[in-house]
């Protein structure tokens, strides 16, 4: 569920390391940088652990790595004087590669000729997740989230979905970290083609056969078996709160559900479904948001603040201001 998938979390070996590239008007100092590098760990055959130098994957246009002459096939031997053989990949990312805007990371690179470079290169700000123009409506996501594709449905998990159009998904910074406050956090968007006038009881029914099949390709990733009796869902619509989503009324229904994460661990979730149907018969779109933190903690801010973008119709604003 970088990608970080519902399906396949990477491991330490074959991680992918995405940086964004430039600073939008909103970001704070605080915000996690970027230098616009793909890397991939090597497998090293002679070294006891395995763990080998980086390698240059994808560097992004314009990024800080772009703009110093780094290039695909390029290798990271060092990060901030401290080799990266034999070293962990999540702790080379969480101890030198991430930090705040405006910081510096020094990279050693080595290239294909046997030259070395040393590379000082400042983090900036992710530029945003935006939906593709294509679509009727818009909604814009922080570019340190994570995100996948877009599935269409039926989905890989659910293929007895009753219903058709796509799901977008979004993991929080520290989704796959265990002692992060945001662990697991994560949202999804659905357009349903149509008009779906759910029940607390057709929403819970509905995740319970969502996070079922969530569990079994995870079980068949990691290696576990999972109990899915333990899944559970439970929902309850708040009628007595008028509220919109994307410029439209909206039904809200808040609960709570329990799944297995990628360590074979239950965990359970808080979670809150906004649904509307946008003033059209056509379509009808949900917004789910599910964290481990109680409703009145930060991380539901941060949600809060991305479910606030959507709109049901797309402006005639350009995007250049973001």
């Amino acid at each position: 569920m970088r990608s970080r998938s519902h399906r396949s979390l990477s491991a330490a070996l074959v991680a992918v390391l995405t940086f964004g590239f430039w600073a939008p008007s909103w970001a704070s100092v605080d915000d996690p940088g970027t230098i616009g590098l793909y890397l991939r760990q090597l497998y090293d055959e002679q070294h006891p652990s395995h763990r080998g130098p980086l390698a240059v994957m994808r560097v992004v246009e314009d990024s800080p790595a772009d703009k110093a002459g780094i290039h695909c096939s390029d290798f990271v031997v060092a990060v901030n004087g401290l080799p990266v053989l034999g070293r962990e990949y999540s702790d080379i990312m969480k101890q030198d590669l991430r930090g705040s805007i405006g910081e510096t990371v020094r990279l050693t690179v080595l290239r294909f000729d046997g030259s070395r470079s040393e590379i000082a290169l400042v983090r900036t700000a992710y530029p945003p997740h935006l939906n593709p123009v294509a679509d009727p409506f818009e909604y814009r996501v922080p570019g340190s989230w994570a995100t996948d594709p877009r599935y269409l449905f039926p989905l890989p998990w659910w293929p007895k979905i009753p219903y058709y159009g796509f799901e977008d998904i979004f993991f929080s910074p520290n989704f796959d970290e265990t002692d992060a406050p945001d662990y697991h956090s994560f949202l999804f968007l659905l357009w349903l083609e149509g008009t779906h006038l759910l029940s607390a009881a057709q929403l819970q029914s509905d995740m319970l056969a969502y996070f079922r099949g969530i569990a079994e390709e995870r079980g068949r990733m990691y290696g576990f078996a999972p109990d899915l009796a333990k899944v559970s869902a439970t929902y309850r619509e708040d009628s007595g709160r008028k509220r919109t989503f994307g410029g439209a009324p909206a039904r809200v229904f808040s609960g709570a559900v329990t799944i297995w994460d990628t360590h074979g661990k239950v965990i359970s979730l808080n979670s809150e479904v906004l649904i509307s149907g946008c003033g059209t018969p056509d379509h009808t779109a949900l917004f789910v948001a599910m964290s481990m933190e109680s409703r009145d903690g930060p991380m539901w801010k941060k949600l809060d603040a991305i479910r606030d973008t959507f709109r049901c119709r797309r402006s005639t604003a350009t995007t250049s201001s973001y």
